[in-house]
């Protein structure tokens, strides 16, 4: 039986534009007030899924920082999974690198972090990889930035502790999302789902993925796992 949904947001809940689908709003409420368990599983900071877990319309748990940081309800201490040090290191390293090229990082609210560092794409992540090869970092391409970490760290290892938390197996969840820093969140799911703008990598690993993109492609999935509560 179902009892809960961990979700990705950008790619997932929303559109290309990063703006969030007033249609997935509304089947996150509805499936809240149900009874269903949602946990919004993201790279982005603590300080902005604090705002959208009230705003949208969930219980207040979620995974921040690819799995870096969490929170169980709206009182729940912030829990930090790994330190940043060695992530900011090879940020720096990386910072250096580019400079030298003439490319300036544009980094994702570098002061908000407590586990990873983000930074745009304006690089191929295939170079970031190569040149932090030796480094007890991963790296992660989510489709909107690119994220550095503590080795080991990610949604899939995190996600059996809050579930835990929350008294919800991990196989009575489903789970969906859309790029490859959604791979061990969906694997560790009872179901794991992907919308149809996905990575090419997370749909390998997904046991259904939507028809439809994006935000329609969360809702479409929500509507055939959920016809009891989603029936109109």
């Amino acid at each position: 039986m179902l009892r809960g949904v961990i979700t990705d947001i950008d790619g997932t809940l929303t559109d290309e534009k990063r703006r969030l689908s007033t249609a997935a709003i509304e089947v996150i409420r509805e499936l809240q007030e149900n009874g269903i368990m949602v946990v919004l599983a993201s790279g982005n900071t603590s300080c902005l899924l604090k705002g959208l877990s009230k705003l949208i319309g969930t219980g207040g748990t979620f995974i921040g920082e690819n799995g870096g940081v969490y929170r169980i309800g709206f009182r729940g201490p912030l829990k930090v999974m790994a330190e940043r040090e060695i992530a900011v290191k090879a940020l720096e390293m990386l910072v250096e690198h580019y400079a030298k090229k003439g490319i300036c990082l544009e980094l994702f609210s570098h002061q908000d972090r407590y586990s990873d560092v983000a930074f745009a794409r304006e690089v191929p992540v295939d170079e970031v990889r190569s040149l932090l090869a030796g480094w007890p970092v991963d790296i992660m391409d989510t489709n909107f930035a690119i994220h550095i970490h503590a080795a080991g760290i990610d949604k899939g290892k995190t996600f059996p502790i809050v579930a835990e938390q929350l008294g919800i197996k991990t196989e009575e969840f489903i789970g969906i999302g859309d790029s490859e820093n959604d791979i061990g969140m969906i694997k560790a799911a009872g179901i794991g789902c992907c919308v149809a703008n996905a990575q090419e990598c997370l749909k390998e690993v997904s046991d259904h993925c939507s028809s439809a993109r994006y935000g329609d492609g969360f809702v479409e999935i929500m509507r055939k796992n959920f016809p009891h509560i989603l029936a109109r």
